[in-house]
């Protein structure tokens, strides 16, 4: 869960925070699923197999529909995690990032949170006062299941509002107007009472894909990307005895090998470990070295990338080397090679483990380095650590190569993981100034 929130935080550092948020949720009285069941049954709690099924071809169909049907616009990336409801249905947590942002005054016209006009759309109307309504809880129900301690952990009630404005720190404030402003309300029976429900009680949907999926959509405006929990159960086992993926993003984020000469994992037997200390195993790491010694029109062109670079232009085969991609866009500067928008991510090294840190911070700044030893030479002048290669390179003057790093894990580590880093360098790594945070506005979020 850590590398694929790791690979996540990578699409965030390249393309920027997702456009859209979506949470799809199963709906056990789709006809799909209701034609299916036998005398007796229930959905929830006797045909998991079923949910899973069919959750999956809707899945797969609203993914379809946003991505390749362009239904909000081109879209540049996107991914989607599987999680169980206390309860037992599957649901989805979808990030989409577009090629062309959406605007603040584009809002309204994709996410509503106002109950449709019934004299209008009818078919709408149903499908939201059914799917989209959070409670009523507090006073109006204190049993909800999403009261604790008095008060609804979902913030509900909302505030009415006539414009929708932005949050720079969360989700936006959404339109809410009041019936006597134009606003909708409807009666709803909650134990045998009947209470108004007005907008204050709309979870944010898409009228689109609400009436093409008759479902619980709910759709954010991304101002932000926080951490979510998740909850496993007895439906997860069908869902994973089916072999369906837990996981799915686009493009494909390729996870790079960080390790000193000789320093690879390997694994052996008691008959393998001679063969295996001769002959140690090829790493990305290793075969970016060997792609930038050919001697032909690649070898020339890897000598002028970043190790992060690499994966877009070539791909990691089983018998671990590095093949030039056939597929995506043609490079003009070397034939027959083709540019994908797969992105590499090196593996985090810990300040601790000194000289493959200097090894990566010179991975991240050197093109096209033919060996260990060639990555340590800095202006034709060969240096015996990888630390004094960067000290050549200007990258540890005034505390630079904490910066960078601290910059680094900013985008990718949890407050935890950065405040526990920090705490590293000022103890084991010895900087200049213990200042090294505080003149850059990056880390006050």
């Amino acid at each position: 869960m850590q590398e694929y929130i790791q690979d996540a935080l990578t699409f965030v550092r390249e393309y920027g925070r997702p456009c859209l948020f979506i949470t799809f949720t199963c709906n056990p009285k789709w006809p799909e699923i209701t034609s299916l069941l036998l005398p007796g049954q229930n959905s929830i709690h006797h045909r998991h197999d079923i949910t899973a099924r069919v959750f999956r071809q809707k899945l797969k169909s609203l993914i379809s529909f946003i991505t390749k049907s362009h239904v909000f616009g081109p879209t540049r990336c996107w991914m989607y995690s599987v999680e169980w409801q206390k309860r037992g249905l599957p649901h989805a947590h979808i990030l989409v990032w577009f090629i062309d942002k959406i605007r603040p005054e584009e809002i309204d016209s994709i996410i509503s949170a106002e109950i449709p006009d019934p004299s209008t759309d009818q078919l709408l109307f149903d499908i939201v006062t059914t799917n989209m309504i959070h409670g009523p809880c507090g006073t109006l129900n204190s049993s909800s299941p999403c009261m604790a301690d008095g008060k609804c952990t979902k913030i509900s009630p909302k505030d009415m509002n006539n414009d929708t404005v932005t949050n720079v720190d969360g989700y936006p404030i959404y339109r809410r107007r009041n019936p006597e402003n134009g606003g909708q309300s409807f009666i709803k029976n909650i134990n045998n009472t009947d209470i108004d429900i007005d907008n204050r009680w709309v979870v944010p949907y898409s009228p689109l894909l609400s009436k093409t999926y008759n479902a619980h959509i709910n759709v954010e405006f991304c101002s932000s990307v926080k951490s979510i929990k998740y909850i496993c159960n007895s439906n997860e086992a069908a869902w994973r005895i089916f072999g369906f993926p837990i996981h799915e993003r686009d493009p494909a984020v390729v996870q790079l090998a960080i390790h000193l000469e000789n320093g690879q994992r390997v694994f052996f037997t008691n008959e393998t470990a001679i063969d295996r200390a001769i002959n140690p195993p090829k790493t990305t790491l290793t075969a970016f070295f060997e792609l930038c010694n050919r001697a032909d029109d690649f070898g020339a062109f890897a000598r002028t990338l970043l190790y992060s670079q690499v994966p877009r232009y070539f791909t990691w085969t089983q018998t671990k080397t590095w093949m030039p991609r056939k597929q995506g866009s043609p490079v003009a500067a070397c034939l027959n090679l083709f540019k994908s928008n797969a992105l590499g991510r090196l593996f985090t090294v810990s300040p601790r483990h000194t000289e493959c840190f200097y090894l990566r911070l010179l991975l991240v700044k050197c093109t096209g380095p033919l060996s260990f030893q060639d990555i340590r030479k800095v202006n034709g002048q060969q240096y015996p650590t990888y630390k004094d290669a960067c000290l050549a390179l200007g990258l540890l003057e005034d505390d630079n190569q904490w910066e960078c790093m601290l910059a680094e894990v900013a985008l990718n580590c949890t407050a935890i993981q950065i405040r526990r880093l920090f705490a590293i360098v000022l103890t084991t790594c010895f900087p200049a100034s213990t200042d090294i945070m505080g003149n850059s506005q990056r880390f006050n979020d």
